[in-house]
């Protein structure tokens, strides 16, 4: 039987799955691991929850490989009350996206594979560049899309930190740049 089974995932009948299940036990410590995961809150009663899954199956086999990983898991909210009331579940299926175990943003894109994929390669990689000379800064601001600026002395990585924050929170709003570099500090 086990040689039958065997079989079966070395030909690709049977195939392991790409999304991450977490639980009480272990969500605090797996999320911390994770640079940037998609969290689904599910039940698995839920109709939406079932329509959702081959996608969410697919986006996750995809976004895994991506350079950095996205990850994608979810939690069984009928077997894992404490989590899921802690993350203020009320519905289903609940998506957040979260950095390092904390909730970075929640989920308001769309619901098939490839606009997972869009959207979550999107989350992904620095929330604010660094612009490191005035040129560069001089191009960015000549696009009018809307964008929020930091300046910050190079010392000054307490504000920083908070600024990472509120770009990781608003980066599907606003573009995000920061510079440490002295003339364009003297200029701005």
């Amino acid at each position: 039987k086990l040689l039958i089974l065997l079989a079966l995932f070395g030909i690709g009948l049977i195939k392991a799955s790409d999304v991450l299940e977490f639980t009480d036990s272990n969500f605090e410590e797996k999320s911390k691991e994770l640079d940037i995961a998609l969290i689904e809150f599910y039940a698995p009663w839920c109709g939406h929850c079932k329509k959702l899954g081959p996608e969410y199956e697919k986006a996750a086999t995809k976004l895994i490989k991506n350079d950095p990983p996205i990850y994608l898991a979810k939690v069984d909210c009928t077997a894992e009350k404490a989590t899921c009331d802690k993350h203020g579940v009320s519905g289903f299926p609940t998506l957040k996206i979260f950095r390092h175990g904390e909730v970075s943003a929640d989920y308001d894109g769309p619901r098939e594979a490839q606009g997972i994929i869009k959207y979550m390669r999107g989350q992904a990689g620095p929330s604010s560049k660094e612009l490191n000379n005035l040129s560069e800064l001089e191009k960015f601001i000549s696009d009018d899309d809307y964008s929020v600026i930091g300046f910050f002395e190079k010392e000054d990585g307490k504000l920083q930190a908070s600024w990472q924050q509120v770009a990781d929170t608003d980066r599907g709003r606003f573009r995000f740049v920061h510079s440490s570099d002295n003339a364009v500090l003297g200029k701005y």
